[in-house]
């Protein structure tokens, strides 16, 4: 295939794709953007946008001194036990900090009185920006627009093209081929894939028939599908974030109120109802894949009014789940237990417990905050049913490294072909390392990728 169209072909206008677009330009090459959708962003315009990172200025702006990359690794490596490539996280790890600056001198606005805990970290990380992932988007988008980089909607990759060495030649879209010697995939996850789901994520299936995902309508898997075509391999099987919910309806929630008692199947406490949501999907795994949220009348009584945070733990809807049979409601917690179908003797044996720590304003067990406990004494009783079913975003797909470069099945990377965001396997472990983990690595190795793509597109003859 002799000469060239374009020298880099980013996949996908989400957060990782445009700011690969803008720095593989930034690098002197000639860029087209390939988007599935009929407008840019991606599930990334439908995110918080919340970026995590060590060392930041916002973090100095906020009185946050000393935090560094090496601690922002020990703390990664350290929660996900090791079971994930040490390479790639290092590489986020030190990049994220001036990617996030970079962001800022575009115009992203973050508010260092908005910086928090994120996760289970002990350090302020979570970067929250001014108008969520939208406004990112749209930052990134118009520097995109800014740099003149072509842009194609309603275009879906439909497979890389490779030459006679199988090095990467361009991609076909909307039956033309689109010559290039360096493509970048950033096309997103497969949160709308039943199959893939099935396939990739097992775990995702604890939901049943509840389970819905918060991503954007083109997350289906194409990055996977066209880097297997080219011979690329795949890491973080059964890997992913849900979170939990009522059920009620598809609103996105992430915890249930810090006043209910979570109990499993066996009559048993399992978790401190306000631990942060990103540990809560596997300690439900652990307990039989759901819960029930439990309370009593009082608590319903002083429930907090329905808003866009609270669509589900207010007392009206309660009231009218109970009444409609959705919700198990019984004038004696033997009763609960047995139309709840959960083991009666440590069930009640459980709330004892919980009500004399209530009454001594401490939790024993699980050491919950003391302003949460309420004790569980005024019928009628309550007992909501909890399952891990919004997928907020899949873990299994493509392998790089350190560079961005997608790993083939002979551990070498594929000559040509780049890989950032939630299309990429390699980064995350079994447990997310809290708000902006998503975000930030999809923004930092969009960068990487863009980056190497531009270098290596400019440095390779015409084929």
């Amino acid at each position: 295939m002799a000469g060239r169209d374009y020298d880099v072909v980013v996949i996908g206008s989400g957060a990782a794709g445009l700011a690969a677009a803008v720095m593989a330009h930034e690098g002197g090459a000639r860029v087209l953007v390939l988007e599935a959708d009929d407008k840019v962003g991606g599930s990334s315009r439908l995110s918080g946008g919340h970026f995590y990172a060590a060392g930041t200025s916002v973090q100095r702006e906020a009185g946050v001194q000393g935090d560094t990359p090496d601690a922002m690794y020990d703390y990664f490596m350290t929660l996900n036990q090791w079971k994930v490539e040490p390479g790639v996280v290092r590489k986020y790890c030190d990049y994220a900090a001036p990617t996030f600056e970079w962001l800022r001198e575009l115009g992203v606005v973050y508010r260092p009185e908005r910086v928090y805990v994120s996760g289970i970290d002990s350090v302020r990380r979570g970067h929250p920006p001014e108008g969520e992932g939208l406004a990112v988007v749209k930052v990134l988008d118009a520097e995109r627009i800014r740099r003149n980089v072509d842009l194609a909607l309603m275009t879906p990759a439909e497979r890389l093209v490779t030459d006679e060495n199988g090095e990467i030649a361009g991609v076909s879209a909307g039956g033309d081929e689109v010559r290039a010697p360096a493509v970048v995939i950033a096309s997103g996850g497969f949160g709308h894939n039943r199959e893939f789901l099935a396939k990739y994520w097992p775990d995702a299936q604890m939901g049943g028939d509840w389970t819905w995902c918060i991503s954007g309508p083109k997350s289906m898997g194409d990055g996977l599908v066209l880097g297997e075509g080219v011979g690329a391999t795949l890491g973080g099987h059964n890997r992913g974030l849900l979170l939990i919910t009522p059920g009620f309806a598809r609103d996105l929630e992430v915890s249930v109120p810090g006043w209910t008692v979570l109990v499993s199947r066996e009559g048993r406490r399992f978790v401190n109802e306000t631990a942060p949501y990103t540990v809560m999907a596997g300690l439900f795994r652990r307990n039989g894949g759901m819960a029930f949220a439990v309370f009593d009348e009082d608590a319903r009584l002083a429930a907090p009014p329905a808003s866009e945070r609270n669509p589900s733990f207010n007392s009206e809807k309660l009231e009218e789940k109970a009444a409609a049979g959705r919700i198990v409601r019984a004038d004696s917690l033997q009763e609960l237990a047995v139309r709840a179908n959960v083991n009666v003797a440590p069930f009640l044996g459980t709330i004892e417990r919980y009500n004399a720590d209530a009454a001594l304003g401490r939790d024993s067990a699980y050491l919950k905050d003391a302003a949460h406990l309420r004790p569980i004494r005024r019928p009628p009783f309550y007992a909501v049913e909890i399952r891990p079913a919004i997928i907020c975003w899949t873990g299994t797909g493509l392998r790089i490294d350190a560079e961005a470069q997608v790993i083939g099945g002979d551990e070498r990377p594929i000559r040509g072909l780049f890989a950032a965001g939630e299309t990429v396997g390699t980064f995350h472990g079994d447990v997310y390392i809290g708000g902006g983990g998503s975000y930030g690595p999809a923004v930092t190795f969009g960068r990487v990728a863009g980056e190497n793509a531009a270098a290596f597109a400019l440095a390779s003859p015409d084929r």
